[in-house]
This record gives C-alpha cells, structure tokens and sequence, in this order.
C-alpha cells in the first residue's frame, strides 16, 4: 500500500537566517556574569571599541561606493525574495508526488501546487483533494510524519458506508470517475465527527488512508491540491478538487 507522502518542492529551512555571535570565553564557553572588567584591561576595550567604529565606517562606505544601479538590483532582489517567501508560506507552495495512492489523479513525479488560502473563504467539501500533516493514529501506526495527499469522501455530519464494492455518502452510493478501481474492503455504516473529515485514496486499494487509520482532523489540512503543472502533459486541474 501506497502511504502518499508528499515531498516539498523546495526547503524552508534555506529561508532560515542564522546569527552567529562572537562568544569570548573564560574556558566554559560562556560570557561570565561579572561584567567586561574580568575579560578585558583597558587598552583591549579601547582597541576593540576602535575596531568596531572602523568596521562600520566600512560597511557603510562600501555601501555608498555601489552605483546606482547596483543599490536599485539589490533592492530588487530582497523584496523579490520577501514576496516569493510569503507566497510560499502562506498561499501557495509546489508539491510532488512519490506514490502511486492517488493513481489515476497523480502519478509519480507528478508536481502540483497547493492552495492554502481559500479554506478562509470556502469551506472543505467532498471530492476536495488535499494535502495535510498526518493524524497521530496514523503517526502512531507508521512513525511518518510527513505531509500526504488524499481526497474527501465525507465531511462532519455525514453518515459514510463502504459494502459490495461501493462507497455511499448519507445513504447515496458515490460516482467516482477519477478513481482507479472499486474498493475491495468493507466500512460499517458510521458518523463523521464534527471537525473531522475522511479521506480516501483515489488508488482505492492501494491507499494507506481513513479506511485503516480513521479520521482526519480538519484542522491537519495544510491546503488544497489544485493544479498539475508538470510534466507537461499532464498539466491540468485537479479532478473534483476545485
């Protein structure tokens, strides 16, 4: 069976700035408690204070040394790198697939982008495709915490029932063109919990997914699947998922 991990396309943790700071020791690795008299005499402080001052002078020297131009492309690049890091945290963020638990939909190597802002204006519905952090019974059946990608079969309030081969929704077996085969297993009938949804596998049965770990808190969805962008033949709109 098909777990249906997602890979980010890119690391945030590139984003992270590190400041390294000077530590003068006195043998512990650590600044002691009793002020700069213990760590310097008086010459070194007046020669580091001094080397300071010029260090800065420098920085801001070379800075007015940059042409024009130069500032202009730097300026540039930083509110470039700003914009696309906001996007990326907090709209959109590019995906790829490893798995074939959502087959025929994605296919491995497949690459999508997730929507992550327009939960706030429109609620999660059946047949959405999304990717979330998985729940703490799946954490607990698999140690994986990575993000996965299913599709919505049932929200809070509905009532939910897999038998001879079919999924029914409320009483009301499902047409699912985008899935990949009828599923092999059975569901007793059961009532989705509020905050919850259940997600299944467009790979019916080779899909690692509520059928054997249960539901998925609604607050673990990290956003909708909306669009294949490559390869490019497969380019597209995710099926049901809009």
């Amino acid at each position: 069976q098909s777990f249906g991990l997602l890979r980010r396309q890119f690391n945030p943790s590139l984003y992270r700035i590190t400041s390294i700071a000077k530590l003068i020791n006195d043998g512990n690795g650590i600044i002691p408690p009793h002020g700069p008299s213990q760590l310097f005499n008086g010459n070194e402080n007046v020669d580091n204070a001094t080397e300071s001052k010029e260090n800065s002078s420098k920085s801001i020297l070379n800075w007015n040394n940059l042409s024009n131009e130069t500032k202009e492309d730097i300026k540039t690049t930083a509110i470039s790198f700003a914009i696309a890091l906001f996007v990326r945290l907090f709209l959109i963020e590019p995906r790829y697939i490893p798995s074939l638990s959502m087959f025929p939909t994605f296919d491995i190597g497949d690459q999508l982008i997730v929507d992550k802002i327009s939960h706030v204006s429109r609620e999660y519905k059946k047949r959405d495709v999304v990717v979330f952090n998985p729940s703490q019974t799946y954490i607990d059946l698999t140690g994986n915490t990575e993000a996965l990608i299913k599709r919505i079969v049932a929200v809070a309030g509905d009532t939910i029932e897999v038998k001879d081969k079919t999924l029914y929704v409320n009483g009301i077996p499902q047409v699912e063109p985008y899935t990949n085969e009828n599923p092999d297993y059975e569901l007793p009938l059961t009532k989705v919990p509020t905050g919850m949804v259940l997600v299944l596998g467009d790979n019916r049965n080779r899909s690692y997914d509520s059928h054997i770990w249960g539901f998925l808190p609604e607050k673990n969805i990290i956003g909708r699947a909306v669009l294949k962008y490559w390869p490019p033949w497969r380019v597209g709109f995710v099926e049901g998922s809009s």
